[in-house]
């Protein structure tokens, strides 16, 4: 029985041996890499995604059991199946762009049995925002075969100096190409066609530079030009009347509150004028017809403290409507009455007009009188 001892005592030794060895193996992971940098990565539905390389460097299965992202925007997705020591997985990594343009810098923790617990991995980046959609261009007047978007170019507020560009779109869309060329050009403005010959089914446009510099006066500015258009298949030339207007105005950007204070204040007797029904004939006024006047008074007063200067009151629609009477300087405290007439010739059913009045009020230096009337 003496040889059981010893037998026992090897049997224990190499149990312990053995369950230690067990317990020293253990998963440990490590990454490639720990942070990913996108750069600049557009605006998209899809987004942008990076795949990171994580490896079991320790003696036992690594299984990891989730990974958490620090905002809705990152989206991870990772291996499943336990990795075997020496062997790699995955951690994929997804940044959502869309509605983000910006500098980004997310992280992602992850879970697992390994001795170290959490491994954190970080994306960076900066989301270019995206373009605006360009909206359909709508080609709603014709001149023969050519398509225009518009046929007047108006600037609301210049300064002396200024050289404002505009743009009008054209289109042929006849079967035989179209020469354009811009005729009758005042000297402040200089035309240029894109390109001077459109071929059938082509795109182009009118490059337009307005030079406030040559016009030497302030007030609101009403002269255009015209396009010819030739058409390579032969026939006469059509011409095209092209309206270019704006509205010349003082510039005000450095002036002291002192001078404001001591600046002219112009007050409008009215917002509007509503000739409402209109005679058959020019020039009569019937009772009780509900405002059939041909002519309405239109009051500017000077609440402010030095002269109100009227630069120039006028109606695009010439024809329609024109301004007289008043006066060009206004002092402090007076008023001028100026006639606002209608021409019920020159107008169908429904009227609308505006009468445009510049003056070197800071606080108002364009104002615009609503004219309409019915027939």
């Amino acid at each position: 029985m003496s040889y059981i001892r010893p037998l026992i005592a090897a049997s224990v030794l190499i149990a312990l041996i053995s369950a230690q060895g067990r317990a020293q193996r253990k998963a440990e992971i490590s990454a490639i890499s720990y942070t990913y940098d996108f750069g600049i990565i557009p605006e998209t539905d899809e987004g942008a995604a990076h795949t990171f390389r994580i490896t079991n460097t320790g003696t036992a299965a690594l299984v990891v059991g989730n990974v958490s992202a620090s905002c809705g925007c990152t989206l991870p997705e990772w291996t499943k199946a336990p990795i075997e020591p020496g062997d790699t997985g995955e951690v994929r990594v997804s940044y959502l762009s869309k509605g983000r343009p910006g500098p980004f810098y997310k992280s992602v923790i992850v879970h697992s049995n390994a001795a170290r617990g959490r491994l954190t991995l970080y994306i960076k980046g900066t989301v270019a925002g995206r373009k605006p959609e360009q909206p359909a261009i709508v080609y709603a007047y014709r001149a023969g075969d050519l398509r225009l978007d518009t046929k007047i170019m108006s600037y609301n507020r210049l300064y002396p100096g200024d050289k404002a560009e505009g743009t009008i779109h054209i289109k042929n869309e006849g079967s035989e190409a179209l020469s354009i060329a811009a005729e009758k050009i005042p000297a402040h403005l200089s035309v240029e066609c894109n390109p001077p010959e459109l071929k059938a089914g082509e795109a182009g446009e009118l490059s337009l530079l307005f030079h406030t510099d040559v016009v030497k006066q302030m007030g609101r500015i009403d002269a255009g030009f015209h396009l010819k258009i030739t058409s390579k298949g032969g026939g006469q030339p059509t011409d095209c009347p092209i309206s270019v207007k704006a509205n010349i105005i003082d510039n005000f950007s450095e002036l002291s509150a002192a001078a404001k204070a001591k600046a002219p204040v112009a007050e409008y007797s009215r917002s509007g004028i509503d000739f409402g029904k209109l005679a058959e004939k020019g020039g009569s006024f019937i009772p009780f017809m509900g405002g059939g006047n041909e002519s309405e008074s239109l009051k500017i007063s000077n609440k402010g403290k030095s002269t109100l200067i009227i630069y120039s009151i006028s109606c695009d629609n010439s024809d329609a409507v024109t301004v007289s009477g008043g006066k060009r300087e206004i002092k402090p405290g007076a008023s001028a009455a100026y006639k606002i007439v209608i021409h019920p010739k020159a107008i169908k059913a429904g009227f609308e007009a505006f009468v445009h009045v510049v003056s070197n009020d800071p606080g108002a230096p364009v104002k615009m009188i609503k004219v309409t009337a019915e027939k």
